[in-house]
């Protein structure tokens, strides 16, 4: 209060002007209104002159000015208020801090076959693997996902904040699981362009690998100078190099000559990724002070607040103030004989433009009851964007068929129900041995609940008749009906009153 106070001691008529000028418009019903007041107040004395004019004084009592002229005054000073509040009067400003987010980390693996080339032991995959546990037991504190690229990027673990998932998944990474073998980063770096395009602060890109060409310099230089991120860049080869094994008795690979190929470091295009201020090129150490680092870093520029040094700078709106004074004169509309005919009108409309609101249903109902509305008209894709809780837009996306958007989304909640429903999204993917793993964590969280048991049992046979198939190289068939092994888990009001909704 005492600083509208100052504010208004303060008035500079050089910088006074409306910030919501549209509203200046409303005078015009005002208006009309009062003059369809003044012309229906207008005594008609035409009947009058049929009466002796010595009668009319005992006949007729003399009508009190005041009585009209200050309900209209009062009305006339009510709307103008209201009108020039909701109209916001200025004159001075004020700083507005920026928003805050949450920087990410995105972990990019090669898992082709010359990762397997052992001048790095035991061998570079298992190396980059030790080297990314040592990156998760540092605590980065930040949201960490996991992918997996070869000749085609995948998704191995959304953003999400438990380790031990990634942990589990990324012991089983091999080439031979890879359905496209190569090592193709341009894939791979447009797959992490996406997942980052909604992530506002400054976050890391983690790229393992051991083999770069000198046109994906120009990939990872352009993806850092158009955004935010910075890239850690983790090499996981020797200038030496050594021999790509082919099979499990290590042969070499060969070419079409029938020469060895040897897998090398190119030590110049490190160089020149280096001079990149926003690239960083890790060498390996025996210990994880590397990754210490790393982690470090991360937690220092976790919470970043957008435009911090230069906040944009707003008018402050002193409507509030004339409303203030509205509150006062109120009272008096509804005193008895004030009541003005027609006065209602332009106040309804007045205020039906007080708050800021997108929709019509926003006066009426919250968000959520308007996304269950959505959810229940099997508007799913809809429901999912108006939703604000993370487990019901999971399960709005897994309705419309968006398996992957839905595992983001209940990875985002930690609760049991949205482990299992998690584990539904990754069966519906084909990720079984994901599923199998958060179902296992959600059966940990309620023991003997028989729906988590049943799952489990069904995840774990589903497992074993894939590994069959693969074993004997028969081509891969599902049982019939495999996606629907398992239902969602929704959250049900437990009383009466939790059903009721916000109107």
């Amino acid at each position: 209060m005492f600083e509208y106070i100052k504010d208004i001691l303060a008035f500079n008529a050089d910088n006074f002007h409306f910030l919501r000028p549209r509203f200046i418009w409303a005078f015009l019903p005002v208006v009309l209104v009062a003059g369809m007041i003044l012309i229906n107040a207008r005594e008609d004395d035409k009947w009058k002159r049929v009466i002796a004019p010595v009668l009319r004084p005992f006949m007729f009592t003399r009508e009190k000015r005041s009585g009209f002229l200050f309900p209209l005054i009062n009305y006339l000073l009510i709307m103008s208020l209201g009108i020039l509040g909701i109209a916001g009067p200025t004159w001075s400003k004020t700083e507005v801090p920026g928003s805050k987010s949450e920087a990410v980390l995105l972990i990019a693996l090669d898992v082709s076959p010359s990762m397997l080339a052992e001048d790095i032991q035991p061998n570079r995959l298992e190396r980059a693997k030790f080297k990314i546990l040592d990156l998760l037991d540092a605590n980065p504190g930040s949201r960490v996902s996991l992918y997996a690229y070869s000749g085609t990027p995948h998704t191995v673990i959304p953003m999400c904040s438990d380790y031990r998932v990634i942990r589990h998944h990324l012991e089983s990474l091999s080439p031979g699981i890879m359905p496209v073998q190569g090592t193709y980063l341009e894939m791979m770096m447009a797959l992490a362009d996406s997942a980052l395009q909604k992530v506002k602060a400054p976050s890391i890109l983690m790229l393992v690998t051991d083999a770069l060409k000198s046109k994906e310099v120009d990939l990872l230089i352009d993806f850092v100078d158009r955004t935010p991120h910075k890239i850690e860049l983790l090499a996981m080869a020797t200038p030496q190099g050594a021999e790509i094994p082919r099979d499990r008795a290590k042969n070499p690979m060969v070419d079409k000559d029938g020469n060895v190929v040897i897998s090398r470091l190119n030590t110049e295009i490190l160089f020149e990724l280096q001079s990149h201020p926003k690239i960083h090129v890790n060498t390996l150490t025996l210990d994880n002070s590397d990754m210490e680092l790393i982690a470090s870093n991360i937690r220092k520029n976790l919470d970043y607040q957008q435009d911090d040094q230069e906040s944009e700078e707003q008018w402050k709106d002193m409507g509030y103030v004339l409303l203030m004074m509205l509150v006062l004169l109120l009272p008096f509309w509804f005193r008895k004989g004030w009541m003005i005919q027609y006065g209602w009108i332009p106040f309804i409309l007045l205020m039906s433009s007080c708050s800021q609101v997108q929709s019509w249903d926003d006066l009426w109902y919250t968000q959520d009851y308007q996304a269950q509305k959505l959810y229940e008209n099997e508007a799913y894709e809809e429901a999912a964007f108006t939703f604000k809780s993370p487990f019901h837009q999971g399960l709005a996306y897994y309705k419309a068929g968006n398996f992957d958007a839905a595992a983001q989304a209940f990875a985002l909640d930690s609760t049991s129900n949205s482990l299992y429903n998690l584990g539904m999204a990754y069966t519906q993917m084909g990720m079984y041995d994901e599923a199998l793993e958060v179902i296992e964590l959600a059966a940990s969280k309620v023991p003997g609940n028989e729906q988590f048991k049943k799952a489990i049992r069904e995840t774990e046979l589903t497992i074993r008749i894939i590994d069959s198939l693969v074993t004997i190289g028969e081509p891969i068939v599902l049982p019939e009906k495999q996606e629907e092994k398992g239902e969602l888990i929704e959250r049900k009001a437990a009383s009466r009153d939790e059903e009721l909704t916000s109107d």
